[in-house]
Order: structure tokens, then sequence, then C-alpha cells
């Protein structure tokens, strides 16, 4: 997939821009799609799936999703951490998450600035957006400005519901002192991410995905399998608490079939939500 976004196809995706009518990227459920609009705020509880593997390495994969999975990784101390997506969406909003808490932007004006970004139909015009464009990724900043009139920030409900879900200001400290700069992003779907991967990452972490394509779990899980170094692990995940369970005959045929270079876990949290891990054993 080419790197920079095309905008006349994203608008013509998106339809009306009246946010309000609804477009094939405006409604759910649906299949993400290369500009589905994102979230602000995950609504995953990643404290606890980025935690599972707090100081087992640092070099991590992660889906870019609403640019909080590599957030927590950062604060979970990884080191390297490449993200990925289907939609480019989602690297505009982790770019524009990432270099707000690096400018020092105070903690409760980066939280209004997510509800703010989330309900706008031009992201651009959002208080402090201006400020920050400038200083991501070029492609990333043309794409949010090109698309004004569009609500690419729109996915899911108002963010104060996943207020627990949010970095905590303490958490947000922590960012501050250890974000580098803007997080390497490949535009790839997952059943072809592997074509664009090099070396071994300790982590690879795959959230919020195999609920739209369950028919890619054992050949995703396989193909990643060189991409995760012996002892390392492949976190499965979702906000969606019955995603992982109607597809446990699928997990339960990728554990036959890897069985002699991976084992299965399930790290159930709080709410019923469960993690597949995959620890590559050899």
């Amino acid at each position: 997939m080419n790197n920079k976004p095309n905008l006349d196809v994203a608008r013509a995706a998106y339809g009306n821009p009246d946010y309000k009518s609804g477009t094939q990227y405006l409604s759910w459920p649906g299949h993400p799609l290369d500009y589905s609009h994102a979230y602000v705020v995950s609504n995953e509880n990643l404290r606890h799936t980025t935690g599972l593997t707090r100081d087992m390495g640092r070099r991590v994969l992660t889906v870019a999703g609403s640019g909080e999975q590599p957030l927590f990784y950062t604060i979970n101390g990884a080191i390297q951490i490449d993200t990925f997506d289907i939609s480019y969406c989602a690297r505009a909003i982790m770019d524009i998450k990432t270099q707000a808490i690096r400018s020092g932007m105070p903690y409760e004006q980066y939280k209004k600035l997510l509800k703010d970004l989330h309900f706008a139909p031009s992201a651009s015009k959002v208080s402090g957006v201006s400020e920050i464009l400038p200083k991501i990724p070029a492609h990333s900043a043309q794409f949010v400005r090109g698309m004004d009139g569009y609500r690419i920030f729109g996915n899911g409900l108002n963010p104060e519901y996943y207020a627990s879900e949010m970095i905590s200001e303490t958490e947000y400290k922590t960012l501050q002192k250890a974000l580098r700069g803007a997080f390497k992003f490949i535009w790839s779907d997952v059943a072809t991410l592997h074509t664009q991967l090099n070396g071994e990452y300790d982590v690879i972490n795959l959230s919020n995905i195999f609920e739209w394509s369950p028919d890619l779990i054992q050949p995703t899980l396989t193909n990643l399998r060189n991409y995760v170094r012996p002892g390392g692990y492949i976190l499965v995940q979702t906000g969606c608490g019955m995603a992982i369970g109607k597809n446990m005959d699928k997990f339960i045929d990728v554990q036959d079939a890897l069985k002699d270079w991976a084992k299965i876990g399930i790290n159930k949290q709080e709410r019923d939500t469960q993690v597949i891990i995959l620890e590559r054993t050899r």
C-alpha cells in the first residue's frame, strides 16, 4: 500500500460530508477500510494488555488504532515501537496525540482536545491542532487538512464513555518524558503485513482486528510467526468481550497447527474481555 494517502479517494469514500447522515465509514458494524474513521480513545483495557508483557522486550509492533496502543507500550518500557493499521485515519490521530503530549500540552487541555477531535467535522480547525500539524509527519498533516469537512475521528462513543481506559494524568507525565518522536507507521492490512516487516519483534499486538475477519486468524498468525523472536509473544485482543469467545474454535485450530512452534494461552480480564497470547517456543 502506498504510504501517501489519496485525498480524492478518501473524500469519495466518505460520500456526503454531512457526517450526521452517515456514510460507508460512519456506520457500525462494518469492515475497516483504508480511510475508516478512527477512535480518539480506545475501548480496550490497554493498561492491562500492554502490562502483560512489561519488561519482556523492547521491540514492539502494534496496531495504531486510537494511537493509545503505542503510547501504553511506551509507558511500559518499550523502546522501538512500530505501528500499522489499515486506516490512514489511525496514523493521523496517533501523530496528533503523540505531538500534543510531546509539546507540553497540559493534561486537561489534552482531554478536551480528544473530545473536540471526536465531534469535529474539520479536525484542523480544532483549538490547538494548528500548532500541532506543522510538527507531525508531512503526509499525515496534509491528510488532516485535506479532510476538513469530514469527521475522520468520529468512531465509537463520546470519549468520556471510555474515561477509565484513557491515559491517566500520571501516565501522561511519564509519556512527556519518554516520547522521542513520531512512531513509525506501516499502512497495511493484517493479511499482507508480514510482507512489509524485517527482523523479529519481542511483542506483536493485534487488537480489534479479527472480529472483522475471523477467517484471517490462522493465516495471519502463521505468517507473523517468523517476525516474533523465540520467547516472544503475539497478543490478540478486542474491546468487544464476545469477539474472542465466538471465534475460539479458530484459535484452537491455530494451536493445533502451530503446536510444534508455539503455545497459546488465554488471559481473562475483569470485564470478561479475553486476550489470546501466542508464545513462540522455538
